[in-house]
Order: C-alpha cells, then sequence, then structure tokens
C-alpha cells in the first residue's frame, strides 16, 4: 500500500484499500496496528518530521487505546474519520509556540448473540486540535 497523507481524504483512501483486502489480509492488518500502533502508522501515512516526533513521543496509555479501538474499528470495516482544527492565539500576545492535542473518541460497541455471532458497530473519531499557544488540560 502507497503511504498516505495524514488527513481525512488520506485517511479514507487508506481505508478504501483496507477494507478491500479479503477477511484474513484485513485481520493481520489489525493485529499489526494492535501490537506495533506507532509502527504501523508510520508505515501507511507520509508523516513530516514534527508528526513523526508527536507519534514518537506519544504515551503508552493513549497509544494502547487508540491501538485496541483502531485495531477493532479496522477489523470490522468500521467507519474511522480524522478532524484536523485550527484554535488561534489569542490577539496582542507576544509570538505563541503551537501546542497540539491528539483525541480517540469513541462510540465502538460489539454485541454477540446466542449462537455466537458478533455484531460490530458504532465509529472512531479521530481530532487533532491545534493551538497557537501551549494548553493546559485536566
Amino acid at each position: 500500500m502507497e503511504k498516505q497523507p495524514f488527513d481525512e481524504t488520506g485517511l479514507q483512501q487508506l481505508l478504501t484499500e483496507l477494507y478491500a483486502l479479503s477477511d484474513n489480509e484485513l485481520s493481520e492488518q489489525a493485529y499489526a496496528f494492535r501490537n506495533q500502533p506507532k509502527l504501523w502508522i508510520n508505515g501507511h501515512f507520509d508523516l513530516d518530521a514534527q508528526q513523526v516526533d508527536f507519534l514518537t513521543d506519544m504515551s503508552a496509555p493513549s497509544t494502547n487505546f487508540l491501538a485496541q479501538q483502531g485495531g477493532f474499528a479496522i477489523e470490522n470495516r468500521l467507519p474511522v474519520t480524522l478532524t484536523k482544527t485550527h484554535q488561534p492565539a489569542q490577539p496582542n500576545q507576544d509570538p505563541p509556540k503551537q501546542d497540539k492535542w491528539f483525541t480517540t473518541i469513541s462510540s465502538l460497541t460489539a454485541a454477540t448473540d446466542s449462537n455466537g455471532h458478533t455484531w460490530p458497530g458504532g465509529t472512531l473519531q479521530l481530532e487533532v486540535i491545534y493551538y497557537d499557544e501551549p494548553v493546559e488540560h485536566s
């Protein structure tokens, strides 16, 4: 697969390619994503140096959550979206340093019927907000 830009168009192009794979091939991709998400992301998206640094520095809890949720969404061919927004600095401030906030928002579900069939559902949303100044989150 060709590397895609890390934006909504690139994500949807990658998902189109992934979701066209056989069930076994898609399961292999989902397994790789769950087990080495940073390597998988870097191998599927054309990231600039700042994005690689951000990915490298992403905390284990955030990475693990993304890996489990993303692997489930991919393996079950569920919708995944990526939204990027920019929050400008307040007027009359010193030149600000840009900060980034990455959020994984999941409404993924899994149900099992009395015959043992699984019924996956929901969506996964990835949100990146760029701030012109460092943000304190609680």
